[in-house]
Protein backbone atom coordinates (compact mmCIF):
# COMPACT_ATOMS: atom_id res chain seq x y z
CA UNK A 1 0.00 0.00 0.00
CA UNK A 2 0.98 3.53 -0.77
CA UNK A 3 -0.32 6.68 0.01
CA UNK A 4 0.52 10.39 0.60
CA UNK A 5 -0.51 13.66 1.51
CA UNK A 6 -1.59 15.39 -1.95
CA UNK A 7 -1.18 19.29 -2.62
CA UNK A 8 -4.17 21.41 -1.71
CA UNK A 9 -3.25 23.89 -4.47
CA UNK A 10 -1.87 23.36 -8.19
CA UNK A 11 1.83 22.81 -8.45
CA UNK A 12 4.65 25.19 -10.27
CA UNK A 13 5.47 23.65 -13.48
CA UNK A 14 9.19 22.76 -14.43
CA UNK A 15 9.06 25.48 -17.53
CA UNK A 16 7.58 28.18 -14.52
CA UNK A 17 9.55 27.25 -11.92
CA UNK A 18 12.53 28.16 -14.42
CA UNK A 19 11.17 31.42 -14.98
CA UNK A 20 10.82 31.88 -11.69
CA UNK A 21 14.71 31.12 -11.06
CA UNK A 22 15.80 27.77 -10.26
CA UNK A 23 16.91 28.57 -6.35
CA UNK A 24 13.32 29.35 -5.37
CA UNK A 25 12.15 27.25 -2.00
CA UNK A 26 8.61 26.77 -1.10
CA UNK A 27 7.23 27.65 2.45
CA UNK A 28 4.88 25.45 4.07
CA UNK A 29 1.50 25.40 4.15
CA UNK A 30 -0.64 27.21 7.21
CA UNK A 31 -4.40 26.60 8.25
CA UNK A 32 -6.74 26.70 10.67
CA UNK A 33 -9.17 24.41 12.14
CA UNK A 34 -10.68 22.32 15.22
CA UNK A 35 -11.64 18.99 15.29
CA UNK A 36 -14.50 17.50 17.25
CA UNK A 37 -15.27 14.45 18.24
CA UNK A 38 -18.71 11.44 17.46
CA UNK A 39 -19.43 11.31 21.33
CA UNK A 40 -17.64 10.40 24.26
CA UNK A 41 -14.82 12.74 26.00
CA UNK A 42 -11.60 13.30 24.58
CA UNK A 43 -8.27 13.03 25.98
CA UNK A 44 -6.75 16.55 25.90
CA UNK A 45 -2.96 15.97 25.99
CA UNK A 46 -0.61 19.00 26.97
CA UNK A 47 2.79 19.55 25.15
CA UNK A 48 4.05 21.18 28.31
CA UNK A 49 2.79 18.57 31.16
CA UNK A 50 2.49 15.11 29.61
CA UNK A 51 5.00 14.74 27.17
CA UNK A 52 8.88 14.05 28.12
CA UNK A 53 11.16 16.91 28.87
CA UNK A 54 12.78 18.89 25.79
CA UNK A 55 16.05 16.75 24.45
CA UNK A 56 19.02 19.29 25.05
CA UNK A 57 20.66 20.69 22.10
CA UNK A 58 23.33 18.29 20.45
CA UNK A 59 27.03 19.38 18.95
CA UNK A 60 26.87 21.79 15.50
CA UNK A 61 29.49 21.56 13.23
CA UNK A 62 29.95 24.16 10.64
CA UNK A 63 32.38 23.39 7.32
CA UNK A 64 35.76 24.60 6.34
CA UNK A 65 38.05 23.49 3.22
CA UNK A 66 36.13 20.78 1.24
CA UNK A 67 37.91 18.83 -1.05
CA UNK A 68 35.53 18.05 -4.16
CA UNK A 69 32.84 15.64 -4.16
CA UNK A 70 33.32 14.03 -7.41
CA UNK A 71 30.85 11.65 -8.69
CA UNK A 72 31.40 7.97 -9.57
CA UNK A 73 30.15 8.61 -13.12
CA UNK A 74 27.37 10.46 -14.51
CA UNK A 75 24.88 9.69 -16.99
CA UNK A 76 23.47 12.14 -19.18
CA UNK A 77 19.84 12.02 -21.27
CA UNK A 78 20.82 14.09 -24.37
CA UNK A 79 19.02 17.02 -24.01
CA UNK A 80 16.37 15.54 -21.40
CA UNK A 81 15.97 17.41 -17.66
CA UNK A 82 16.40 15.17 -15.19
CA UNK A 83 13.44 16.48 -12.95
CA UNK A 84 13.19 13.50 -10.57
CA UNK A 85 14.38 10.07 -9.27
CA UNK A 86 12.49 6.98 -7.49
CA UNK A 87 12.82 3.81 -6.35
CA UNK A 88 10.86 1.27 -5.12
CA UNK A 89 13.19 0.46 -2.16
CA UNK A 90 14.52 3.81 -1.49
CA UNK A 91 14.15 5.66 1.86
CA UNK A 92 10.23 7.34 2.68
CA UNK A 93 11.34 10.61 1.54
CA UNK A 94 11.65 9.20 -2.48
CA UNK A 95 9.45 6.53 -2.29
CA UNK A 96 7.18 4.35 -0.06
CA UNK A 97 6.20 1.18 -2.54
CA UNK A 98 6.11 -2.02 -1.06
CA UNK A 99 9.02 -4.24 -2.08
CA UNK A 100 9.06 -7.98 -3.58
CA UNK A 101 7.71 -7.60 -7.18
CA UNK A 102 9.90 -5.81 -9.68
CA UNK A 103 13.91 -5.52 -9.22
CA UNK A 104 13.99 -2.61 -6.89
CA UNK A 105 17.51 -1.48 -7.35
CA UNK A 106 16.66 -0.10 -10.56
CA UNK A 107 15.86 3.69 -10.52
CA UNK A 108 13.10 5.56 -12.26
CA UNK A 109 14.09 9.19 -13.81
CA UNK A 110 11.08 11.85 -14.62
CA UNK A 111 12.33 13.75 -17.53
CA UNK A 112 11.30 16.80 -19.44
CA UNK A 113 12.71 18.54 -22.85
CA UNK A 114 12.54 21.78 -24.21
CA UNK A 115 9.17 21.29 -26.40
CA UNK A 116 7.30 20.27 -23.29
CA UNK A 117 7.22 16.41 -23.87
CA UNK A 118 7.83 14.23 -20.83
CA UNK A 119 9.19 10.96 -20.18
CA UNK A 120 9.76 7.99 -17.48
CA UNK A 121 13.26 6.11 -17.78
CA UNK A 122 14.28 3.31 -16.04
CA UNK A 123 17.90 2.93 -15.34
CA UNK A 124 20.00 0.14 -14.10
CA UNK A 125 22.59 1.67 -11.83
CA UNK A 126 25.02 -1.34 -11.40
CA UNK A 127 25.82 -1.06 -15.21
CA UNK A 128 24.19 2.63 -16.24
CA UNK A 129 22.03 1.00 -18.83
CA UNK A 130 18.79 1.91 -19.76
CA UNK A 131 16.27 -0.82 -18.95
CA UNK A 132 13.09 0.98 -21.12
CA UNK A 133 12.00 4.67 -22.03
CA UNK A 134 8.72 5.97 -22.29
CA UNK A 135 7.52 9.46 -23.40
CA UNK A 136 4.34 11.09 -22.20
CA UNK A 137 2.49 14.11 -24.04
CA UNK A 138 2.65 16.89 -21.78
CA UNK A 139 4.84 18.19 -19.28
CA UNK A 140 5.60 15.96 -16.05
CA UNK A 141 3.08 16.94 -13.65
CA UNK A 142 5.07 18.12 -10.16
CA UNK A 143 3.60 17.09 -6.78
CA UNK A 144 1.45 14.45 -8.65
CA UNK A 145 3.56 11.15 -6.49
CA UNK A 146 3.01 9.84 -3.52
CA UNK A 147 6.43 10.34 -2.26
CA UNK A 148 5.66 14.27 -2.51
CA UNK A 149 5.79 15.87 1.01
CA UNK A 150 4.44 19.36 -0.02
CA UNK A 151 8.00 20.84 0.51
CA UNK A 152 10.55 21.98 -2.05
CA UNK A 153 12.37 18.93 -2.07
CA UNK A 154 11.68 16.04 -4.36
CA UNK A 155 9.21 18.04 -6.51
CA UNK A 156 8.52 15.74 -9.48
CA UNK A 157 8.23 11.98 -9.35
CA UNK A 158 6.73 8.91 -10.19
CA UNK A 159 4.97 5.89 -7.92
CA UNK A 160 6.70 2.81 -7.86
CA UNK A 161 4.30 -0.54 -6.54
CA UNK A 162 5.14 -4.04 -6.61
CA UNK A 163 4.63 -4.48 -10.15
CA UNK A 164 3.32 -1.12 -11.57
CA UNK A 165 4.08 2.44 -11.77
CA UNK A 166 2.34 5.88 -12.33
CA UNK A 167 2.76 8.93 -13.57
CA UNK A 168 1.25 11.92 -14.48
CA UNK A 169 1.78 14.49 -17.56
CA UNK A 170 -0.11 16.81 -19.38
CA UNK A 171 -0.89 20.49 -20.39
CA UNK A 172 -1.38 21.90 -16.93
CA UNK A 173 0.33 24.60 -16.97
CA UNK A 174 -2.08 25.67 -19.82
CA UNK A 175 -4.94 24.31 -17.36
CA UNK A 176 -6.41 21.76 -19.67
CA UNK A 177 -6.06 18.59 -19.50
CA UNK A 178 -3.39 15.68 -17.49
CA UNK A 179 -3.37 11.85 -17.24
CA UNK A 180 -2.38 9.13 -15.22
CA UNK A 181 -0.55 6.64 -17.41
CA UNK A 182 0.33 2.92 -15.49
CA UNK A 183 3.62 1.53 -17.03
CA UNK A 184 4.59 -2.45 -16.49
CA UNK A 185 7.70 -1.93 -14.08
CA UNK A 186 9.70 -4.76 -16.01
CA UNK A 187 8.93 -4.29 -19.39
CA UNK A 188 8.03 -0.77 -19.48
CA UNK A 189 4.89 -1.44 -21.68
CA UNK A 190 2.02 0.76 -20.91
CA UNK A 191 -1.46 -0.45 -19.48
CA UNK A 192 -3.97 2.54 -19.77
CA UNK A 193 -4.09 5.78 -19.42
CA UNK A 194 -6.66 7.82 -17.77
CA UNK A 195 -6.78 11.48 -18.56
CA UNK A 196 -9.20 14.26 -16.85
CA UNK A 197 -9.17 18.09 -17.64
CA UNK A 198 -8.47 18.76 -14.21
CA UNK A 199 -5.00 18.36 -12.17
CA UNK A 200 -4.47 14.35 -11.62
CA UNK A 201 -2.18 13.15 -8.87
CA UNK A 202 -1.69 9.94 -7.28
CA UNK A 203 -3.34 9.72 -3.73
CA UNK A 204 -2.38 6.12 -3.12
CA UNK A 205 -2.37 2.25 -4.31
CA UNK A 206 -3.96 -0.63 -1.93
CA UNK A 207 -4.86 -4.01 -2.88
CA UNK A 208 -5.49 -3.14 -7.05
CA UNK A 209 -7.34 0.46 -6.15
CA UNK A 210 -5.48 3.24 -7.49
CA UNK A 211 -7.13 6.67 -5.88
CA UNK A 212 -5.89 9.57 -7.36
CA UNK A 213 -7.12 13.15 -6.65
CA UNK A 214 -8.29 15.53 -9.82
CA UNK A 215 -8.28 19.08 -8.80
CA UNK A 216 -10.24 21.65 -10.34
CA UNK A 217 -8.23 24.12 -12.42
CA UNK A 218 -8.09 27.68 -11.83
CA UNK A 219 -7.88 30.11 -13.94
CA UNK A 220 -10.02 28.39 -16.38
CA UNK A 221 -8.07 28.10 -19.43
CA UNK A 222 -10.31 30.76 -21.26
CA UNK A 223 -8.60 33.10 -18.59
CA UNK A 224 -5.29 34.99 -18.82
CA UNK A 225 -4.01 34.25 -15.59
CA UNK A 226 -2.60 37.36 -13.28
CA UNK A 227 -0.37 37.55 -9.97
CA UNK A 228 -2.72 37.40 -6.89
CA UNK A 229 -5.39 35.72 -8.47
CA UNK A 230 -7.44 33.80 -5.87
CA UNK A 231 -10.80 32.15 -6.97
CA UNK A 232 -14.31 32.87 -5.40
CA UNK A 233 -15.17 30.13 -4.48
CA UNK A 234 -12.93 27.08 -3.23
CA UNK A 235 -11.70 24.92 -5.80
CA UNK A 236 -13.28 21.68 -6.32
CA UNK A 237 -11.43 18.25 -6.05
CA UNK A 238 -12.95 14.86 -7.37
CA UNK A 239 -10.93 11.99 -5.91
CA UNK A 240 -11.66 8.77 -8.34
CA UNK A 241 -11.05 5.05 -7.40
CA UNK A 242 -9.74 3.36 -10.41
CA UNK A 243 -9.06 -0.09 -10.90
CA UNK A 244 -4.93 -0.92 -11.36
CA UNK A 245 -5.49 -4.28 -13.48
CA UNK A 246 -7.61 -2.35 -16.47
CA UNK A 247 -7.69 1.67 -15.17
CA UNK A 248 -11.98 1.29 -15.33
CA UNK A 249 -13.27 4.47 -13.14
CA UNK A 250 -14.76 2.04 -10.38
CA UNK A 251 -16.37 4.90 -8.46
CA UNK A 252 -16.27 9.08 -8.11
CA UNK A 253 -17.02 11.46 -5.29
CA UNK A 254 -16.15 15.33 -5.55
CA UNK A 255 -15.02 17.83 -2.94
CA UNK A 256 -14.62 21.19 -1.86
CA UNK A 257 -11.29 22.79 -0.78
CA UNK A 258 -9.53 19.49 0.02
CA UNK A 259 -6.62 19.66 2.00
CA UNK A 260 -5.22 16.07 2.14
CA UNK A 261 -6.04 12.44 0.30
CA UNK A 262 -4.93 9.38 2.61
CA UNK A 263 -5.04 5.95 1.26
CA UNK A 264 -4.97 2.71 3.13
CA UNK A 265 -6.64 -1.31 2.79
CA UNK A 266 -9.57 -0.49 4.72
CA UNK A 267 -10.42 3.08 2.08
CA UNK A 268 -10.10 6.26 1.76
CA UNK A 269 -9.51 9.28 4.36
CA UNK A 270 -10.42 13.09 2.38
CA UNK A 271 -9.68 15.75 4.71
CA UNK A 272 -11.89 18.81 3.40
CA UNK A 273 -13.67 22.34 3.98
CA UNK A 274 -17.16 20.59 4.89
CA UNK A 275 -15.28 18.08 7.34
CA UNK A 276 -13.51 14.61 7.65
CA UNK A 277 -14.85 12.29 5.23
CA UNK A 278 -13.83 8.04 5.57
CA UNK A 279 -14.79 6.24 2.66
CA UNK A 280 -15.04 2.46 1.72
CA UNK A 281 -13.02 0.99 -1.07
CA UNK A 282 -15.95 0.86 -2.73
CA UNK A 283 -16.31 4.76 -2.40
CA UNK A 284 -18.90 4.87 0.41
CA UNK A 285 -19.15 6.69 3.66
CA UNK A 286 -17.84 5.06 7.00
CA UNK A 287 -17.78 7.75 8.87
CA UNK A 288 -17.78 11.84 8.49
CA UNK A 289 -16.46 14.23 11.11
CA UNK A 290 -18.31 17.29 10.89
CA UNK A 291 -16.58 21.26 11.81
CA UNK A 292 -13.11 19.48 10.97
CA UNK A 293 -10.67 22.12 9.43
CA UNK A 294 -7.69 19.09 8.79
CA UNK A 295 -4.91 19.93 7.16
CA UNK A 296 -2.81 16.69 6.98
CA UNK A 297 -3.60 13.00 7.50
CA UNK A 298 -1.53 9.84 8.21
CA UNK A 299 -3.14 6.47 8.24
CA UNK A 300 -1.09 4.13 10.92
CA UNK A 301 -2.70 0.34 11.87
CA UNK A 302 -6.42 1.24 13.74
CA UNK A 303 -5.41 4.97 14.18
CA UNK A 304 -6.22 8.15 12.17
CA UNK A 305 -3.33 11.10 12.95
CA UNK A 306 -5.12 14.09 12.09
CA UNK A 307 -3.41 17.42 12.01
CA UNK A 308 -5.66 21.04 12.16
CA UNK A 309 -4.87 24.31 13.21
CA UNK A 310 -1.50 26.34 12.75
CA UNK A 311 1.07 27.50 14.86
CA UNK A 312 0.71 27.89 18.20
CA UNK A 313 -2.88 26.83 17.67
CA UNK A 314 -2.00 23.51 16.02
CA UNK A 315 -3.39 19.84 17.23
CA UNK A 316 -2.95 16.37 16.42
CA UNK A 317 -5.93 14.57 17.13
CA UNK A 318 -5.97 10.79 17.20
CA UNK A 319 -9.28 9.23 15.02
CA UNK A 320 -10.11 5.47 16.10
CA UNK A 321 -11.46 3.35 12.86
CA UNK A 322 -15.11 3.88 13.54
CA UNK A 323 -14.64 7.53 13.87
CA UNK A 324 -13.88 8.32 17.65
CA UNK A 325 -11.86 11.27 17.88
CA UNK A 326 -9.57 9.07 21.24
CA UNK A 327 -7.02 12.34 21.96
CA UNK A 328 -6.05 15.73 20.74
CA UNK A 329 -2.57 17.08 21.57
CA UNK A 330 -1.86 20.88 21.08
CA UNK A 331 1.91 21.15 19.24
CA UNK A 332 3.02 23.49 17.36
CA UNK A 333 3.46 21.55 14.37
CA UNK A 334 2.62 21.92 10.47
CA UNK A 335 4.51 18.65 9.17
CA UNK A 336 3.96 15.03 9.85
CA UNK A 337 5.97 11.78 8.36
CA UNK A 338 4.59 8.30 9.19
CA UNK A 339 6.13 5.70 9.71
CA UNK A 340 4.92 2.30 10.64
CA UNK A 341 2.93 3.38 13.85
CA UNK A 342 5.45 5.91 14.90
CA UNK A 343 4.37 9.66 13.76
CA UNK A 344 6.77 12.36 13.85
CA UNK A 345 5.66 15.67 13.22
CA UNK A 346 7.75 19.06 12.80
CA UNK A 347 7.34 22.77 13.04
CA UNK A 348 8.04 25.19 15.90
CA UNK A 349 8.78 22.04 17.50
CA UNK A 350 9.87 18.35 16.53
CA UNK A 351 7.78 15.45 17.79
CA UNK A 352 7.61 11.56 17.79
CA UNK A 353 4.06 10.62 18.83
CA UNK A 354 2.72 7.45 19.65
CA UNK A 355 -1.14 5.82 18.26
CA UNK A 356 -2.12 6.55 21.81
CA UNK A 357 -1.06 10.11 21.92
CA UNK A 358 2.22 9.87 24.52
CA UNK A 359 5.15 11.87 23.01
CA UNK A 360 7.88 9.19 22.59
CA UNK A 361 10.25 12.55 23.14
CA UNK A 362 10.41 16.21 21.77
CA UNK A 363 12.62 19.04 21.08
CA UNK A 364 11.34 22.82 21.17
CA UNK A 365 13.75 24.03 18.36
CA UNK A 366 12.00 24.46 14.49
CA UNK A 367 12.70 21.88 12.35
CA UNK A 368 10.84 20.96 9.02
CA UNK A 369 11.40 18.80 5.87
CA UNK A 370 11.01 15.62 7.66
CA UNK A 371 13.90 12.99 6.30
CA UNK A 372 14.54 9.34 7.57
CA UNK A 373 17.44 7.23 6.69
CA UNK A 374 16.54 4.19 5.06
CA UNK A 375 16.90 2.40 8.15
CA UNK A 376 14.76 4.41 9.68
CA UNK A 377 16.99 5.35 12.83
CA UNK A 378 17.84 8.92 12.22
CA UNK A 379 15.03 11.48 11.71
CA UNK A 380 16.68 14.44 10.03
CA UNK A 381 14.99 18.07 9.95
CA UNK A 382 15.27 21.76 8.43
CA UNK A 383 16.28 23.49 11.61
CA UNK A 384 17.71 26.85 12.59
CA UNK A 385 15.42 30.09 12.89
CA UNK A 386 16.44 30.99 9.51
CA UNK A 387 16.02 27.30 7.85
CA UNK A 388 19.79 27.41 7.60
CA UNK A 389 20.88 24.15 8.81
CA UNK A 390 19.98 20.09 8.83
CA UNK A 391 19.82 18.45 12.78
CA UNK A 392 20.29 14.64 12.93
CA UNK A 393 17.81 13.04 15.65
CA UNK A 394 18.59 9.18 16.81
CA UNK A 395 14.72 8.30 16.48
CA UNK A 396 15.26 7.30 20.38
CA UNK A 397 15.43 11.01 21.39
CA UNK A 398 18.59 11.89 21.25
CA UNK A 399 19.48 14.68 19.48
CA UNK A 400 22.87 13.76 17.79
CA UNK A 401 24.12 16.73 16.13
CA UNK A 402 23.11 19.59 13.79
CA UNK A 403 24.68 20.70 10.50
CA UNK A 404 24.94 24.33 9.78
CA UNK A 405 26.72 25.34 6.55
CA UNK A 406 27.41 29.04 5.89
CA UNK A 407 24.29 29.85 4.29
CA UNK A 408 21.24 31.59 5.24
CA UNK A 409 19.15 28.66 3.56
CA UNK A 410 19.80 24.90 4.39
CA UNK A 411 17.99 21.44 4.23
CA UNK A 412 18.55 17.81 3.94
CA UNK A 413 17.82 16.57 0.66
CA UNK A 414 18.57 12.74 1.29
CA UNK A 415 20.19 10.20 3.29
CA UNK A 416 21.91 6.88 2.80
CA UNK A 417 22.30 4.41 6.30
CA UNK A 418 25.15 6.16 6.86
CA UNK A 419 25.71 9.41 5.82
CA UNK A 420 22.91 12.59 5.04
CA UNK A 421 23.36 15.16 2.03
CA UNK A 422 22.11 18.42 2.70
CA UNK A 423 21.57 20.89 0.13
CA UNK A 424 22.50 24.80 1.00
CA UNK A 425 22.14 28.44 -0.90
CA UNK A 426 26.13 28.61 -1.65
CA UNK A 427 27.68 31.49 0.94
CA UNK A 428 25.58 33.92 2.30
CA UNK A 429 24.19 34.83 -0.60
CA UNK A 430 22.96 33.60 -3.87
CA UNK A 431 26.56 33.06 -5.09
CA UNK A 432 27.53 31.19 -8.39
CA UNK A 433 27.02 28.16 -8.82
CA UNK A 434 23.47 29.01 -6.45
CA UNK A 435 23.88 25.55 -4.61
CA UNK A 436 26.61 23.93 -2.77
CA UNK A 437 25.51 19.52 -1.69
CA UNK A 438 27.40 18.73 1.48
CA UNK A 439 28.18 15.18 2.19
CA UNK A 440 27.75 14.26 5.96
CA UNK A 441 29.13 11.71 7.94
CA UNK A 442 27.42 9.74 10.86
CA UNK A 443 29.10 12.36 13.17
CA UNK A 444 27.66 15.36 11.56
CA UNK A 445 30.86 16.20 9.62
CA UNK A 446 31.10 17.57 6.26
CA UNK A 447 33.51 15.67 3.85
CA UNK A 448 33.29 17.02 0.97
CA UNK A 449 31.33 19.81 -1.72
CA UNK A 450 29.68 19.63 -5.15
CA UNK A 451 29.08 22.74 -6.32
CA UNK A 452 25.38 22.69 -8.75
CA UNK A 453 23.04 25.37 -9.99
CA UNK A 454 20.45 23.43 -10.17
CA UNK A 455 19.34 19.99 -7.60
CA UNK A 456 16.08 18.97 -8.80
CA UNK A 457 15.99 15.93 -6.98
CA UNK A 458 18.36 13.49 -4.85
CA UNK A 459 17.58 9.77 -3.99
CA UNK A 460 20.10 7.55 -1.32
CA UNK A 461 20.18 3.97 -2.45
CA UNK A 462 22.24 1.03 -1.33
CA UNK A 463 24.74 3.37 -0.07
CA UNK A 464 24.67 5.52 -2.93
CA UNK A 465 23.65 8.80 -3.81
CA UNK A 466 21.92 9.46 -6.91
CA UNK A 467 21.93 13.57 -7.63
CA UNK A 468 19.33 14.79 -10.77
CA UNK A 469 21.01 18.06 -11.12
CA UNK A 470 17.79 19.70 -12.99
CA UNK A 471 19.96 19.81 -17.00
CA UNK A 472 20.56 16.65 -18.55
CA UNK A 473 22.48 14.62 -15.86
CA UNK A 474 22.15 12.00 -13.39
CA UNK A 475 25.29 11.88 -11.12
CA UNK A 476 26.41 8.57 -8.59
CA UNK A 477 27.84 9.58 -5.84
CA UNK A 478 29.86 7.85 -2.71
CA UNK A 479 29.14 9.56 0.66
Amino acid sequence: MVSRPPRGTPAVSRRRLLQFGVGAVAGTVAAAGCLGRRGGDVDRLSLADDAPPPLSDGPTTTPGDLPEWTPEWTVSFDGWNVLGLDAASANGANSQSASGGADDDVLYATLSDADGASAVEAIDPADRTTLWRREMSGEAVGGSHVAYGRIARGGWGVTPTDDALYAVAGAADEREWTALHAFDRTSGDRRWTFERERELAVAGVSEGLVVATGLEFFPPPDVTPTSHQTPEEPLTTVVYGIDAADGSLAWERSFTAVRDVAVSPRGVVVAAADGLVALDREGDDRFALEDVSARWVEIAEGRLFVRSGSGEGATLSGVAPNGDVDWRLDAPVEELLLDGDRLYAGGEAVLAVETDGTVAWRDDDYGQWLLLDPDGDTLYTRSGRSADAATAYDVSGAERWTFAPPSNNSWPETATAEAMVATAITGESADEPFKTVYAVDADGEATAALERDTVFDALGLDGTVYLADGRSNLLALSP
